[in-house]
């Protein structure tokens, strides 16, 4: 039987109408009642949202249970909703999950790719769409060029270009913008 299935044992029952922060502070006094009482409240939604981030029960699994245990861990620190935290680290670790399985899929595709028989046709129109994409990259302004560069040709996350360009993430982004617009408006009117 797998965590989110277990039923927990329940030697006296709480009262529906505690709050997250009073089950917290009867459970860092050391009620483990109350710790399940939050276990139950919020594992069918947190791995109801993990389930529809990830698409894979497995995967699922593995994150709600990294997120119960930087609870157990005692990350969680009264300055917030309980719940907020919890779906943050949740929200976190699927991103992290996400990103691990893209990197794989791209080190996969690039490393065993099976090279097709080239064809001529094929090789003149990619070389031809490579010429437009770098006349269109070309036609951008400096800021524009570095910002997709980095972005998309070295896969920097926004804050590293931010740093590296020395803006904000949300100029970053805001570029970004401008500068996709902008280059499919380019390869839209490019012959």
């Amino acid at each position: 039987m797998t965590w989110w299935r277990t039923p927990l044992s329940a030697p006296h029952p709480l009262p529906l109408d505690d709050t997250d922060a009073s089950l917290l502070a009867r459970w860092r006094q050391g009620d483990e009642q109350a710790f399940a009482s939050l276990f139950e409240r919020y594992r069918g939604r947190a791995m109801g949202y993990a389930l529809r981030m990830l698409r894979r029960r497995e995967l699922a699994e593995e994150v709600c249970t990294d997120t119960w245990c930087a609870v157990l861990e005692g990350r969680y620190r009264p300055t917030g909703a309980f719940r907020g935290f919890l779906f943050t680290v949740l929200h976190r670790h699927c991103l992290q999950l996400l990103r691990r399985q893209q990197t794989r899929r791209r080190l996969s595709f690039k490393l065993f790719r099976r090279p097709e028989p080239p064809r001529a046709e094929a090789e003149l129109a990619e070389a031809d769409e490579h010429a437009r994409l770098h006349r269109a990259l070309d036609s951008l302004p400096d800021e524009q060029r570095s910002v997709l560069l980095l972005y998309y040709a070295q896969e920097l996350p926004s804050r590293e270009v931010a740093q590296i360009l020395g803006c904000t993430d949300q100029q970053v982004r805001s570029r970004l913008s401008y500068a996709r617009r902008k280059l499919r408006l380019s390869l839209e009117s490019a012959p």
